[in-house]
Protein backbone atom coordinates (compact mmCIF):
# COMPACT_ATOMS: atom_id res chain seq x y z
CA UNK A 1 0.00 0.00 0.00
CA UNK A 2 1.45 3.40 -1.15
CA UNK A 3 0.51 6.82 0.28
CA UNK A 4 -0.72 8.88 -2.66
CA UNK A 5 0.56 12.28 -3.61
CA UNK A 6 -2.54 13.94 -1.77
CA UNK A 7 -3.82 16.86 0.50
CA UNK A 8 -5.40 13.87 2.34
CA UNK A 9 -2.39 11.41 2.53
CA UNK A 10 -0.39 14.77 3.42
CA UNK A 11 -2.49 15.69 6.43
CA UNK A 12 -2.66 12.29 8.01
CA UNK A 13 1.04 12.52 8.01
CA UNK A 14 1.43 15.44 9.31
CA UNK A 15 -1.44 14.21 12.41
CA UNK A 16 -0.02 10.99 12.74
CA UNK A 17 3.38 13.24 13.43
CA UNK A 18 1.81 15.36 16.04
CA UNK A 19 0.57 12.06 17.59
CA UNK A 20 3.85 10.65 17.65
CA UNK A 21 5.87 14.09 19.34
CA UNK A 22 2.83 14.54 22.40
CA UNK A 23 3.93 10.72 22.56
CA UNK A 24 7.59 11.52 22.58
CA UNK A 25 7.27 14.55 24.96
CA UNK A 26 4.99 12.62 27.13
CA UNK A 27 7.63 9.44 27.40
CA UNK A 28 9.66 12.44 29.48
CA UNK A 29 7.96 11.15 32.51
CA UNK A 30 10.30 7.87 32.59
CA UNK A 31 13.47 8.57 34.18
CA UNK A 32 16.25 8.53 31.94
CA UNK A 33 18.38 6.53 34.79
CA UNK A 34 16.51 3.79 34.65
CA UNK A 35 16.72 -0.07 32.46
CA UNK A 36 14.31 1.02 30.11
CA UNK A 37 14.24 4.78 29.90
CA UNK A 38 11.58 6.00 27.25
CA UNK A 39 12.56 9.12 27.96
CA UNK A 40 15.71 8.62 25.46
CA UNK A 41 13.50 7.65 22.13
CA UNK A 42 12.86 11.27 21.18
CA UNK A 43 17.19 12.42 22.19
CA UNK A 44 18.60 9.91 19.99
CA UNK A 45 18.43 9.31 16.59
CA UNK A 46 16.59 6.12 15.90
CA UNK A 47 13.32 7.42 16.19
CA UNK A 48 13.71 9.76 13.26
CA UNK A 49 15.73 6.91 11.08
CA UNK A 50 13.01 4.57 11.66
CA UNK A 51 10.44 7.17 11.09
CA UNK A 52 12.08 8.27 7.65
CA UNK A 53 12.59 4.49 6.47
CA UNK A 54 9.06 3.80 7.26
CA UNK A 55 8.12 6.71 5.27
CA UNK A 56 9.81 6.68 2.40
CA UNK A 57 8.76 2.99 1.59
CA UNK A 58 5.32 3.68 1.68
CA UNK A 59 5.39 6.92 -0.37
CA UNK A 60 4.26 6.92 -4.32
CA UNK A 61 7.17 9.54 -5.48
CA UNK A 62 10.73 11.18 -4.36
CA UNK A 63 8.08 14.40 -3.87
CA UNK A 64 5.42 12.38 -1.98
CA UNK A 65 8.25 10.99 0.18
CA UNK A 66 9.84 14.63 0.96
CA UNK A 67 6.97 15.89 1.74
CA UNK A 68 5.16 13.22 3.98
CA UNK A 69 8.60 13.00 5.64
CA UNK A 70 8.97 16.78 6.58
CA UNK A 71 5.41 17.56 7.06
CA UNK A 72 5.38 14.22 9.97
CA UNK A 73 8.87 15.23 11.65
CA UNK A 74 7.58 18.99 11.57
CA UNK A 75 4.26 17.14 13.03
CA UNK A 76 6.27 16.08 15.75
CA UNK A 77 8.32 18.62 16.67
CA UNK A 78 6.05 21.10 16.80
CA UNK A 79 3.48 19.03 19.53
CA UNK A 80 6.35 17.90 20.89
CA UNK A 81 7.78 21.80 22.13
CA UNK A 82 4.22 23.06 22.27
CA UNK A 83 3.28 20.64 24.59
CA UNK A 84 6.20 21.26 26.77
CA UNK A 85 5.51 25.02 26.71
CA UNK A 86 1.64 23.99 28.07
CA UNK A 87 3.06 21.30 30.72
CA UNK A 88 5.77 23.75 31.91
CA UNK A 89 2.78 25.82 33.62
CA UNK A 90 1.35 22.73 35.33
CA UNK A 91 5.01 20.81 35.80
CA UNK A 92 8.11 22.21 37.34
CA UNK A 93 10.31 19.72 35.17
CA UNK A 94 9.17 20.99 31.89
CA UNK A 95 9.61 24.68 33.13
CA UNK A 96 11.34 27.31 31.11
CA UNK A 97 10.31 30.57 33.03
CA UNK A 98 7.35 30.40 30.57
CA UNK A 99 9.34 31.15 27.75
CA UNK A 100 8.89 28.76 24.51
CA UNK A 101 11.78 26.79 23.51
CA UNK A 102 12.52 28.70 20.02
CA UNK A 103 16.01 27.82 19.20
CA UNK A 104 15.30 24.42 19.64
CA UNK A 105 12.30 24.58 17.53
CA UNK A 106 13.69 25.97 14.86
CA UNK A 107 16.55 23.60 15.17
CA UNK A 108 14.63 20.47 14.82
CA UNK A 109 12.43 22.19 12.14
CA UNK A 110 15.45 22.36 9.93
CA UNK A 111 15.85 19.13 10.73
CA UNK A 112 12.80 18.13 9.35
CA UNK A 113 13.80 19.57 6.03
CA UNK A 114 16.84 17.58 6.11
CA UNK A 115 14.78 14.03 7.30
CA UNK A 116 12.59 15.40 4.01
CA UNK A 117 15.85 15.27 1.64
CA UNK A 118 16.93 12.36 2.99
CA UNK A 119 13.16 10.35 2.49
CA UNK A 120 13.46 11.96 -1.59
CA UNK A 121 17.32 10.99 -2.04
CA UNK A 122 16.59 7.38 -0.46
CA UNK A 123 13.61 7.07 -2.97
CA UNK A 124 15.53 6.44 -5.66
CA UNK A 125 16.46 3.10 -4.66
CA UNK A 126 13.23 2.42 -6.75
CA UNK A 127 15.71 3.05 -9.60
CA UNK A 128 17.45 0.26 -10.13
CA UNK A 129 20.46 1.06 -10.28
CA UNK A 130 23.87 0.02 -8.82
CA UNK A 131 23.33 2.71 -6.44
CA UNK A 132 20.11 1.59 -5.31
CA UNK A 133 21.81 -1.38 -3.38
CA UNK A 134 23.97 1.48 -1.19
CA UNK A 135 20.54 3.45 -0.39
CA UNK A 136 19.02 0.10 0.83
CA UNK A 137 21.21 -0.65 3.16
CA UNK A 138 21.34 2.67 4.55
CA UNK A 139 18.34 2.67 6.92
CA UNK A 140 19.51 -0.52 8.94
CA UNK A 141 22.95 0.82 8.97
CA UNK A 142 22.16 3.73 11.15
CA UNK A 143 19.76 1.76 13.14
CA UNK A 144 22.23 -0.93 13.82
CA UNK A 145 24.83 1.75 14.34
CA UNK A 146 22.78 3.38 17.17
CA UNK A 147 21.58 0.00 18.57
CA UNK A 148 25.42 -1.21 19.17
CA UNK A 149 26.13 1.96 20.83
CA UNK A 150 23.22 1.56 23.31
CA UNK A 151 24.05 -1.97 23.80
CA UNK A 152 27.27 -1.22 24.95
CA UNK A 153 25.38 1.54 27.36
CA UNK A 154 22.72 -1.23 28.38
CA UNK A 155 25.69 -3.30 29.50
CA UNK A 156 27.94 -1.10 31.47
CA UNK A 157 25.11 1.62 32.48
CA UNK A 158 21.80 -0.63 32.96
CA UNK A 159 20.05 1.80 30.91
CA UNK A 160 18.48 2.05 27.50
CA UNK A 161 17.48 -1.05 27.29
CA UNK A 162 14.15 -0.14 25.60
CA UNK A 163 15.86 2.16 23.03
CA UNK A 164 18.05 -0.99 22.18
CA UNK A 165 15.23 -3.16 21.63
CA UNK A 166 13.83 -0.54 19.55
CA UNK A 167 16.87 -0.45 17.34
CA UNK A 168 17.25 -3.87 16.90
CA UNK A 169 14.22 -4.17 16.03
CA UNK A 170 14.31 -1.84 13.27
CA UNK A 171 17.82 -2.74 11.92
CA UNK A 172 16.48 -6.46 11.86
CA UNK A 173 13.21 -5.14 9.75
CA UNK A 174 15.20 -2.93 7.01
CA UNK A 175 17.72 -5.20 7.09
CA UNK A 176 15.51 -8.24 5.99
CA UNK A 177 12.96 -6.40 4.44
CA UNK A 178 15.29 -3.71 2.42
CA UNK A 179 18.14 -7.05 1.58
CA UNK A 180 15.50 -8.48 -0.68
CA UNK A 181 15.33 -5.59 -2.87
CA UNK A 182 18.54 -5.06 -3.47
CA UNK A 183 19.82 -6.54 -6.63
CA UNK A 184 23.30 -6.52 -5.36
CA UNK A 185 23.22 -8.16 -2.24
CA UNK A 186 27.32 -8.20 -2.23
CA UNK A 187 27.35 -4.48 -2.31
CA UNK A 188 24.08 -3.79 -0.20
CA UNK A 189 26.09 -5.87 2.57
CA UNK A 190 29.50 -4.03 1.96
CA UNK A 191 27.73 -0.67 2.48
CA UNK A 192 25.26 -2.28 5.71
CA UNK A 193 29.17 -3.17 6.95
CA UNK A 194 30.97 0.15 6.31
CA UNK A 195 28.60 2.75 7.12
CA UNK A 196 27.36 1.06 10.32
CA UNK A 197 31.19 0.54 11.69
CA UNK A 198 31.34 4.35 10.20
CA UNK A 199 28.52 6.35 11.98
CA UNK A 200 29.07 3.90 15.39
CA UNK A 201 32.98 5.77 15.79
CA UNK A 202 32.01 8.89 14.44
CA UNK A 203 28.66 9.59 15.78
CA UNK A 204 27.27 6.81 18.90
CA UNK A 205 30.98 6.27 20.41
CA UNK A 206 31.28 9.68 21.23
CA UNK A 207 28.10 10.70 21.79
CA UNK A 208 27.10 7.73 24.16
CA UNK A 209 29.84 5.98 25.53
CA UNK A 210 31.46 8.93 27.01
CA UNK A 211 28.80 10.64 28.88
Amino acid sequence: MKLKDSLKSYALLFLLGILAGVICRLSDFFPYESLWSLSSIATLFGFWIASVGVITCFSASGKGAFINTFLYMFGMTLSFYVLKYLLGFFIERFSNDGCFQRDLFLIYTALSVVCGIGSYVLYFWNRKTIFSSVLYALPAAGMLAEATGCFFVLVSRHILLGQTLFDFLFALLFGITLFRKADNKILYLITLGAVTAAVFLLVYRPFLLTV
